[in-house]
């Protein structure tokens, strides 16, 4: 007997004429696709309204008469709620789970899902907080918990409370919906073998099953799923229009008492067996019925890595992109593979198969988020979604178990903000992802993933004028290192500099620039002009690399009160009361490192002239790996984000002395030079190696002594158009006279030479402490 059949005996089925599948106005998409329509058997489950879960108004098959596609949406927000949040005052006075603030910030959510009109919404897992098993109030809510048998009669009865208020949420809205099992959804990681938890997943599925893909005689709502296997009731697939979603349990137990995995214990985050030969013949089905042009798989579990988290214990699938699961995705040529468990928001690509992870736990976290598809016949337009949530208390909220969400908190009013956008294309013939923005920008590409360590640093290594025509997306490094640290320019725009062109970055811009510029404790400088409006609410990275490990990154922030300050991992300078350069001003802002030394051992300085601040001893380990990134921290893409124009990058593999550092930002803001970092460094190299160097036709002589103006300061006087002290009376002068010639060495007596070469190492300039002073530096 079909489905249909059943379903039509059952008097759960009814059939209506159709002509497109939806009333969605198609006049603007010019490569429309075509389903073949006369009679179409609307599936709804039993619910008369063909809404709220299950097939809903999102599942037709027609056929006979071709008509046009019209454009349609669905939305998706994993982790939603990731807390049971219902009434239970039927069932006790002593406590309840719900209060107004988390319906009304529930209900705000719903209703900008639902304004954005989806066929339907997808869940991927981790609906409920499922610690139903535990009494940790000792008030027995669900009845006592004491046995095995008291347990799986609790978890019923709050699957009963929570699963139904939960359903309802999106019925009332109009919204269907298909949600995954996650692990909250089965008691919460993890299930050690032999535990109690451990036998009590069947019982969570159950009662899943019951709720969502069984109708109310308990038999089974959906056609597509895998008949006789562990999760005939728990995975599922349908098709709707010209997709295909297939929803999956990705928690196989064979047994309570079996060992699957070193750390989940009875559970194994997997999809294989004869849960994958069904996933394998489900999407080669698809695909030969000619209609199918796209194909989503949802699962709670991210595959590929790295991934950011929020309030989350992190899971991931052993084995990631190698395993027989991801390998069948990418031999079915699957656009969309959405995950959650993580609460935060990452992308990643492997073999042209994306997984977009994302979500929304409410109630935990500072933010959530959701996706938003717009389906067309040749691509899918992604883009996902951020809202806030902000706590005024740390109370919490009744829950079964120990872990609970804030009893108040709201989302914002102000709309929610758009966060990252992904065309997948596929009107060439050939799948392609384009215009990815913000988070759809993959890890590897943020700093997230691991990047191939660059050659050792020689000189300056990175300097980015910023100077390419506008609208470019490379910014270009004139530094030593070379291409390895071009960027990939995401968001930010060019904008009138300090010198030249600047970029300016807004809170979701960046710049990729390659691996670490420098690694472990090795001597730098790193550089930059800024200019900041206005004094932040968070801090502000202008630029980071290496990892957030424990003294692994260089942060180079502007801290709330508008200080300049590093963080190193577990490790950050305080230079509060220094100077504030969120000014709307133009400030050069340099931090020097000299090898081996701490975070204590920095100097920083502001506009050439040093800061002062405490900091912690902690040692520096710039990891290799890290990525360079412009425009926010090492973290994420919304980590401590930079706000503001950034003109004349420099990163030197050495430290520069106060005196290098002054010159740097004089000879910059000297009119009729305006030298940027990469002339600057011609001065001082030539100085450093006693030599004459020529820029931009002026020639600049080497003076071994009697220069008398303060350290690092340009100036002019009677007999030189431009004169640098750089230490000592020693420094590089333009003449008047071009053929002026310095003046001899003064004539030695005594300890004429005393190099201790105690200087710091890296230094370029080894000081001369005896009579013939800096002419033999």
């Amino acid at each position: 007997m079909t489905l249909e059949l059943r379903l039509s005996l059952l008097g759960l089925a009814f059939s209506v004429a159709c002509s497109t599948p939806d009333s969605l106005d198609s006049s603007d998409d010019t490569s429309t696709s075509f389903l073949k329509t006369k009679k179409c058997h609307d599936h709804d489950n039993g619910h008369g309204n063909g809404h709220g879960y299950g097939h809903g108004k999102g599942h037709e098959d027609c056929e006979d008469e071709e008509k046009p596609i019209a454009p349609w949406k669905f939305v998706s927000i994993p982790d939603f709620l990731n807390s049971d949040i219902g009434d239970v005052s039927n069932l006790t006075s002593l406590v309840n789970s719900t209060n107004p603030a988390h319906e009304a910030a529930i209900a705000r959510v719903l209703d900008e899902i639902a304004a954005e009109n989806p066929d339907f919404v997808m869940v991927a897992g981790d609906l409920v907080n499922g610690h139903w098993y535990l009494d940790a109030s000792g008030v027995q809510v669900f009845g006592p918990v004491s046995t095995r048998a008291q347990k799986q009669a609790a978890i019923a009865k709050a699957a009963d409370v929570y699963y139904t208020t939960w359903k309802e949420r999106f019925e009332s809205r109009g919204l269907t919906v298909y949600p995954a099992v996650g692990d909250h959804d089965i008691g919460d990681n993890d299930w050690a073998a032999n535990s109690e938890k451990a036998f009590l997943v069947p019982d969570y599925k159950a009662q899943f099953a019951k709720h969502f893909t069984l109708d109310a005689n308990g038999q089974p709502i959906y056609a597509r799923r895998p008949v006789g296997t562990p999760f005939e009731n728990t995975s599922y697939a349908i098709r709707h229009k010209n997709l295909e979603l297939v929803t999956l349990d990705e928690f196989r137990q064979d047994s309570p008492t079996t060992k699957l995995d070193a750390q989940r214990g009875s559970v194994l985050l997997s999809v294989d067996g004869d849960h994958l030969a069904w996933l394998d013949q489900e999407l080669t089905d698809a695909t030969a019925t000619g209609k199918i042009k796209h194909v989503m798989v949802q699962g709670h579990i991210p595959v590929l890595t790295p991934v950011r988290t929020q309030n989350s214990s992190g899971m991931t699938m052993p084995g990631g992109a190698q395993t027989p699961f991801w390998q069948t995705l990418v031999n079915h040529h699957v656009d969309l593979y959405v995950a959650g468990e993580v609460h935060d928001m990452s992308a990643n690509n492997n073999g042209g198969v994306e997984q977009a992870v994302h979500g929304a736990i409410m109630g935990y976290a500072d933010d959530g988020s959701y996706m938003v598809g717009t389906v067309y016949p040749d691509r899918i337009e992604l883009e996902l979604k951020r809202f806030k949530m902000d706590y005024p208390s740390t109370e919490k909220l009744w829950q079964a178990g120990t872990n609970r969400p804030k009893a108040q908190y709201s989302v914002p009013p102000e709309p929610f903000e758009s966060v990252g956008t992904l065309v997948i294309d596929k009107s060439s013939g050939q799948t392609q992802f384009l215009n990815r923005t913000g988070y759809f920008i993959p890890m590897n590409e943020q700093g997230g993933g691991d990047q191939q360590p660059a050659p050792p640093a020689q000189g300056l290594a990175v300097h980015m004028k910023f100077d390419e025509t506008p609208g470019s997306t490379t910014a270009i490094n004139s530094g030593t290192a070379g291409a390895i640290h071009n960027g990939a320019i995401s968001g930010a725009t060019y904008v009138a500099g300090r010198l030249g062109n600047a970029m300016h970055f807004d809170a979701l811009d960046q710049i990729i620039a390659g691996p670490s510029p420098v690694a472990g404790s090795a001597a730098r400088t790193t550089s930059a002009w800024v200019k900041v409006a206005s004094t932040s609410t968070a801090i502000q990275t202008a630029f980071t690399f290496g990892k957030n490990t424990d003294g692994g990154k260089w942060d180079f922030d502007i801290d709330l009160a508008g200080n300049l300050e590093l963080g190193v991992g577990n490790g950050r300078i305080d230079s509060a009361g220094s100077q504030n350069i969120e000014d709307g001003a133009w400030h050069n802002v340099t931090a020097v490192l000299p090898a081996g030394g701490t975070l204590a051992a920095a100097k920083l300085y502001v506009d050439g002239a040093p800061i002062s601040f405490t900091a912690p001893t902690k040692a520096i380990n710039t990891v290799a790996t890290g990525t360079f990134v412009i425009g926010h921290g090492a973290n994420a893409l919304n980590s401590q984000p930079f706000a503001g124009d950034l003109d004349d990058l420099a990163i030197w593999a050495r430290p520069l002395g106060p005196a290098e550092v002054q010159a740097m930002v004089s000879l910059a803001a000297t009119a009729g030079l305006a030298y940027d970092a990469g002339k600057a460094d011609k001065v001082l190299t030539a100085f450093a190696s006693a030599a004459n160097v020529q820029i931009d036709g002026l020639t600049w002589k080497y003076w071994p002594s009697g220069l008398t103006g303060p350290e690092g300061v340009v100036r002019a006087t009677a007999t030189s158009r431009y004169e640098i002290n750089l230490g000592g009376g020693a420094g590089i002068v333009v003449p008047v006279d071009p053929n002026a010639e310095p003046p001899p060495a003064p004539s030695a007596s005594g300890l004429a030479v005393h190099l201790a070469f105690d200087e710091a190492t890296g230094s370029l300039t080894a000081l001369n402490t005896g009579t013939a002073g800096a002419a033999q530096n």
